[in-house]
């Protein structure tokens, strides 16, 4: 059963990791795709790819989603070559935070403008695409387990990911009526990391989890398909009574609180997306 039959969804930050991992899953559920990223590499061509494969269309957008010019060529772009926007999932974002002591203005403004105003005003351009034809649509942000919980150096990642579970309920009270959705998918321990084919089976394994892994209930560490069951649900007919919520994708691993011994953030660690240069 394909959930997402003809829709158009544009997926940002999507040439790997959990991005890349939602592109495939929206593909195979009968979904057309724009994959977006700051650079076309190896890894966005394999993307690319993966969607054509399944008789999908793809389409691949260079845009800097915490640019307002970028973002609105990106949704042009994308309208151009799909005919319309279904569904958007906010995705890129940079993760790398630092001591609350050492936080400058320039690293607040790049982490907020791309993972809080840049997902606002593309959710803001979205939508009134969406609105402009009359079908609906669905919006979705990725936030994180650390909207809810404090980890050592992470006070502007957390800070932008309480924001966006906030920014979805506004949301849904400012678009009521039109048939769109906004909702958040919050992940957990979740491995995006790059890894060779003959790898992929340690995806998620206990090594990458560490001393973690004792306090997911599941007991394993996340996969990105995790995370893209979810996006699955709030974008489909399935999920369309969702809406405003935030829905946390970590194994139960908040339902046990923060490891004692947990680490600052870093690329790789609780809901963190890739770092890009």
């Amino acid at each position: 059963m394909k959930l997402l039959e003809g829709k158009k969804a544009l997926i940002t930050g999507s040439r790997r990791g959990i991005g890349a991992g939602i592109v495939r899953m929206f593909a195979e559920h009968g979904a057309d795709i724009g994959i977006n990223d700051v650079v076309r590499d190896h890894e966005a061509d394999r993307t690319i790819a993966s969607v054509e494969s399944l008789g999908r269309k793809a389409s691949w957008h260079l845009a800097d989603v915490g640019d307002a010019d970028d973002r609105t060529r990106l949704l042009d772009e994308f309208v151009d070559a799909h005919g319309r926007i279904d569904i958007l999932v906010n995705n890129a974002v940079a993760s790398r935070d630092m001591h609350f002591t050492k936080i400058t203005e320039e690293f607040w403004d790049h982490l907020v403008g791309h993972a809080l105003k840049g997902y606002l005003f593309l959710a803001q351009g979205a939508t009134n695409r969406m609105i402009e034809h009359s079908h609906g649509g669905s919006i979705i942000n990725i936030s994180s387990v650390h909207s809810y919980r404090a980890w050592p150096h992470d006070t502007v990642y957390g800070i932008v990911k309480a924001g966006l579970n906030r920014m979805v309920m506004s949301m849904a009270h400012d678009l009521a009526g039109t048939g769109i959705t906004a909702n958040c998918v919050a992940p957990g321990y979740i491995d995006s990391r790059v890894l060779p084919d003959d790898q992929e089976s340690n995806r998620g394994n206990a090594d990458y989890v560490g001393s973690a892994l004792g306090f997911i209930p599941n007991r394993r560490g996340g996969l990105p398909g995790d995370i893209a069951g979810a996006c699955v649900f709030l974008a489909s007919d399935l999920g369309n009574y969702v809406n405003g919520q935030t829905i946390t994708v970590d194994g139960g691993f908040l339902a046990g609180g923060v490891p004692p011994d947990s680490q600052p953030l870093e690329p790789g660690m609780p809901g963190a997306m890739e770092l890009e240069e």
